[in-house]
């Protein structure tokens, strides 16, 4: 496909988004602050002028930064901004953290925006759901429909590329940012959402961002232990630099970890809806299936324990976890278990 053709095929997505939006006059647009509220809010205002208004969730579950980072881009392009205090964590349907969670993290924020659409008499409600997001697991997708809340990007047919293609052609600071989902979605399914345990996974988020200079990053939190997804290129990094290592344990211990590890797997956004994925049980004992692995591989002796579909994984040498060949294997050999996260412990283990 030649470049004039994806920006015509381009061009007449957004002629449909602006003719699903004008005919509104007003709306008001469930804005974060991430790449599709963005672009959405500004191809509202594009159309609707003074009529596109912003409403951003003030909410635990939000990781420091964000709010002011969204407020810098409905300044920038002027648009109305108002923010919202969420109290999810209130809900304990939402706090005991079952798989629909988002579905009344949005039903919260839709009926604030719904309140607030009756008071400004404004009659449209949208959201920044696009094509890519139409059939993933996104139970916030729900309560939208239930609310009437409409998906101006998705009925366009704009997808996750094209977002950010508009983003940028409109210098939104935003286009080529990662995605940033709340901090909620670090904690394990059927672990309870806590307002401790959201500051510990937002401490640690913010180091290893401001400190250690990851751009794209989870510390998926299992209560003890933090779990970090980092790029392959980003983990071998790590792996082989022993100081970096030991920074990242001193301060993740600090705020509260006992075990401070990365997955092998490296980063991959939603990883947590992997465990909704059915296995085969195995009722064999840990050391049975583990141990011909560690041998064949040379990784014995180490240290390791089973939890829900995840392995800890502790070796006298976490670096050798830098060579990619002998990773991949032995991630192979580790999901043939059924496992779906291989926590390698940056400690190394002391015999």
């Amino acid at each position: 496909m030649t470049t004039a053709h994806t920006a015509n095929s381009l061009d007449e997505k957004l002629t449909k988004l602006e003719n699903i939006i004008r005919p509104m006059e007003r709306a008001l647009i469930g804005y974060s602050g991430g790449v599709d509220s963005a672009m959405l809010a500004v191809a509202a205002q594009r159309v609707l002028g003074e009529g596109a208004i912003c409403v951003t969730a003030d909410s635990e579950s939000y990781a420091s930064g964000e709010l002011e980072r969204a407020q810098e881009i409905t300044n920038q392009f002027g648009i109305r901004h108002e923010v919202v205090k969420t109290r999810e964590l209130d809900n304990p349907d939402y706090a005991k953290n079952a798989p629909d969670r988002c579905y009344y993290c949005k039903q919260e924020l839709f009926s604030h925006m719904e309140r607030m659409a009756a008071e400004l008499r404004v009659d449209y409600i949208l959201y920044g759901q696009n094509t890519d997001d139409v059939g993933d697991f996104r139970p916030g997708a729900k309560a939208a429909k239930e609310k009437g809340v409409r998906a101006p990007l998705a009925e366009a047919g704009l997808d996750k590329e094209d977002v950010r293609a508009l983003a940028r052609r409109w210098g939104i600071s935003v286009w080529d940012r990662p995605a940033m989902a709340c901090l909620s979605s670090r904690f394990p399914y059927g672990t309870a959402v806590t307002a401790d345990g959201l500051k510990k996974v937002d401490r640690a988020e913010f180091f290893l961002r401001t400190e250690l200079g990851y751009a794209q990053l989870r510390s998926r939190h299992h209560d003890y232990l933090a779990r970090i997804e980092l790029p392959i290129r980003d983990l071998e990094a790590l792996l082989r630099h022993e100081t970096q290592r030991r920074q990242m344990v001193d301060a993740l211990q600090t705020i509260g970890y006992t075990h401070v590890t990365v997955d092998l797997r490296g980063f991959r956004s939603g990883s947590m809806n992997e465990v909704l994925l059915s296995i085969d049980a195995n009722d064999a004992p840990l050391f049975e299936r583990l141990d011909p692995i560690l041998t064949r591989h040379q990784l014995a002796p180490a240290a390791f324990e089973e939890r829900d579909q995840m392995l800890y994984l502790r070796l006298e040498t976490p670096s050798i976890m830098a060579d990619s060949a002998l990773r991949q294997v032995v991630i192979n050999d580790c999901e043939a278990l059924g496992f779906r996260y291989i926590a390698l412990d940056l400690n190394p283990l002391s015999i």
